[in-house]
């Protein structure tokens, strides 16, 4: 039985083979499937995920998976995919109980912490399970925690499909799918009357997570979606008369294939927005979103914890009672003599371009026929302004943008993908301007000169700014120009 090792503690890993699909069965078919039969309150770290060999466990506590002799199905209906909860400072307030929300059957939920917050999670939550990041990702957005989830989780399928392969059971045979879901998620609901389909207004009713999941794991050729999830309630979503699939954006709840997702990663170092960023890979990579519009989700809102409890400081705390520092502050020109900050640059940089981004693209403000383009990456660069996302990466599948003039030009750690001659092939206006971020001053010149940006962007010395983070901080820079 393949096992991952994390670090002192190993944690046994079976998967569960798919049954036959039917088109919206609540009860699976009948066949041994292995089970997490048992919890345990103690916890995890996540190993390397690149790292191709784990190192055997010395001691600690292991996890362990049977195969189970079930009874008749409906008896003990299951769910094959397992369900992973990113949490942070919500360890009171995080709705983490999902017992009655499945109905008490089998399934496995695993709640994943930072290491400072192990203690308070185990001493709330002692019969969960705990996947504890590293203490590296102590500081570390929640962009860290999905990546790791799915790195994870795409090791342990390929431990299982080689196990597998030995009793002659094909590889795509076996489960791809995860579920990540919010600390936040209340309650579930079905809009699609029984006997018709369509929806009258008003008419919904309350389900069980374990009966939303049951019906999206057994729908036909599910297997070929990368992602699945479902709406998120609203006032009028009764009345609204749609198709019972869309492909748009998944968040809050999603049910991630990682085989098929394989190459499209999380960006570890998000702390807002990382699910908008990853939607917009997966779907330029060619991939397939699919959202049950007859299921939506309502989610409670929560005070504490996520962002919300991270202050920014300043690093150096000589005076009392300091007045809060604003966005504009949380950058700075290099060298400058201004107040240093004791918080993450990419965290800086997040909230400073969703408060200050209006001086950065003037020409940008208010205006949708003319959006900032961003080449790979998406940042929140505040409601006022438009952004079109497109992949740098060959064979992706990008918006038309033939004839469309651009009113910026966002960069952000641009990598070997992005070069200049891809560049050209878009249009900007005069005197549109051009952000170029880069994880220090070498490799923003650098990107500077293998782009030829000083071919048609002008640049000045005083337009270079960084995070206001200290030296050992790695603070981020970045350049901006203006289109001549």
């Amino acid at each position: 039985m393949p096992f991952t090792t994390v670090n002192s503690v190993s944690i046994t890993v079976r998967r569960a083979l798919p049954h036959s699909c039917q088109s919206a069965p609540s009860i699976p078919s009948p066949s041994a499937h292995p089970c997490w039969a048992r919890r345990s309150s103690s916890s995890s770290s996540f190993p390397n995920p690149r790292s191709s060999t784990l190192s055997s466990v010395k001691r600690g506590v292991i996890w362990k998976a049977c195969v189970c002799s079930w009874s008749p199905p409906r008896t003990l209906p299951f769910l094959k995919s397992p369900i992973f909860t990113p949490t942070t400072g919500r360890h009171e307030h995080g709705l983490l109980n999902l017992f009655h929300a499945m109905e008490g059957i089998p399934h496995l939920h695993i709640l994943v912490v930072k290491q400072f917050e192990m203690s308070l999670y185990r001493k709330f939550w002692p019969n969960h399970i705990l996947l504890v990041l590293p203490a590296t990702f102590n500081s570390a957005g929640v962009g860290a925690a999905r990546f790791m989830i799915k790195e994870l989780s795409y090791h342990n399928l390929e431990l299982e499909r080689n196990r597998l392969e030995e009793q002659s059971v094909k590889r795509q045979d076996v489960w791809p799918f995860i579920v990540m879901m919010d600390d936040s998620c209340v309650l579930w609901n079905n809009h699609q009357s029984p006997d018709s389909r369509d929806t009258s207004d008003g008419d919904s009713t309350n389900m069980s997570l374990k009966t939303v999941l049951q019906h999206m794991e057994n729908t036909p050729k599910i297997s070929q979606y990368a992602m699945c999830g479902i709406r998120k309630w609203n006032s009028g979503i009764a009345r609204s008369h749609s198709q019972p699939f869309s492909r748009c954006h998944l968040h809050d709840f999603v049910m991630l294939n990682v085989d098929l997702t394989q190459n499209v990663q999380y960006d570890l170092n998000r702390y807002s927005c990382e699910e908008v960023d990853f939607n917009l890979r997966v779907n330029t990579s060619g991939l397939q979103l699919c959202r049950f519009n007859y299921f939506s989700l309502m989610k409670k809102h929560i005070p504490v914890g996520g962002n919300e409890d991270f202050t920014v400081k300043p690093k150096l705390m000589e005076m009392e009672n300091l007045a809060p520092i604003s966005p504009s502050q949380y950058v700075c020109a290099p060298d400058s003599e201004q107040t240093l900050l004791d918080a993450p640059a990419h965290f800086l940089l997040e909230r400073f371009l969703q408060s200050c981004s209006h001086r950065l693209f003037p020409k940008a403000v208010q205006n949708r026929s003319n959006p900032v383009l961003s080449i790979d990456n998406f940042l929140n660069i505040s409601p006022e302004i438009s952004v079109c996302y497109i992949n740098s990466r060959p064979h992706s599948t990008n918006l038309k943008h033939e004839g469309l003039v651009f009113s910026g030009l966002l960069l952000y750690l641009c990598d070997s993908f992005v070069v200049s001659g891809f560049l050209k092939k878009f249009h900007f206006l005069k005197g549109a301007t051009l952000c170029v971020i880069s994880q220090d001053r070498s490799s923003l010149r650098q990107t500077i000169v293998r782009l030829e940006l000083e071919d048609e962007w002008q640049f000045r010395l005083r337009d270079e700014f960084q995070t206001a983070n200290c030296s050992e901080d790695r603070p981020l820079y970045f350049l901006t120009g203006r289109h001549v």
